[in-house]
C-alpha cells in the first residue's frame, strides 16, 4: 500500500508503496493546477505522465471533490526544470500500460490535491477516471486517516 514519505531532501514528499519497490514523484503543475507531470518509478524505469485536474461534485453527496484523469502516460513536457530528466516509456503491449495505469491510479490517490489523500476530509475527496471508471481511495482498501 502507498503512503506519504519525506525525500531525501525533504523539500518535495513522494508518495511510497516501499514494499513494491514503486514511487510516485510530483514535478510540476500547468496553469493553475489544471494540468501536473508526474513520474511513477520502480526497478524497470520510470514513467512520465500528465494528468488534468478538474474539481467536481459529488452526486452521491454533494461534497466537491477533485477528479483527475490521464492526459498521456509514459510522455510528459519536459520544459521545466523539474522534468527535464523525464525519458518517454514505450510499453509492451495495452495490458503492460493499463498494469502501471492502475498503479498509478491507487498513487494518485494517496496523494491527493497535495500529499494529503489519506487525510481527506471526507471519502471520494480526490477520484482519478481511468477507462471511463471513477476510483476511490475505498477501491484499493484505504481508510481515511490511515498512516
Amino acid at each position: 500500500m502507498f503512503r506519504v514519505e519525506k525525500t531525501g531532501d525533504n523539500l518535495v514528499p513522494r508518495v511510497a508503496d516501499a514494499d513494491a519497490g514503486v514511487y510516485l514523484e510530483w514535478l510540476v503543475t500547468g496553469s493553475r493546477y489544471t494540468t501536473e507531470v508526474f513520474e511513477l518509478l520502480s526497478a524497470s524505469g520510470g514513467i512520465p505522465f500528465t494528468t488534468s485536474r478538474e474539481y467536481v461534485v459529488d452526486p452521491e453527496t454533494g461534497f466537491k471533490s477533485t477528479l483527475f484523469k490521464f492526459i498521456a502516460f509514459g510522455s510528459a513536457p519536459r520544459a521545466q526544470s523539474r522534468a527535464k530528466h523525464l525519458v518517454n516509456r514505450t510499453f509492451r503491449d495495452d495490458n503492460e500500460q493499463q498494469y502501471w495505469m492502475k498503479i498509478a491510479v491507487e498513487a494518485l490517490l494517496v496523494f491527493g490535491t497535495a500529499f494529503n489523500g489519506l487525510e481527506a476530509p471526507y471519502k471520494r475527496y480526490t477520484q482519478v477516471e481511468l477507462n471511463g471508471r471513477i476510483y476511490t481511495l475505498e477501491d484499493f482498501g484505504y481508510a481515511l486517516g490511515q498512516k
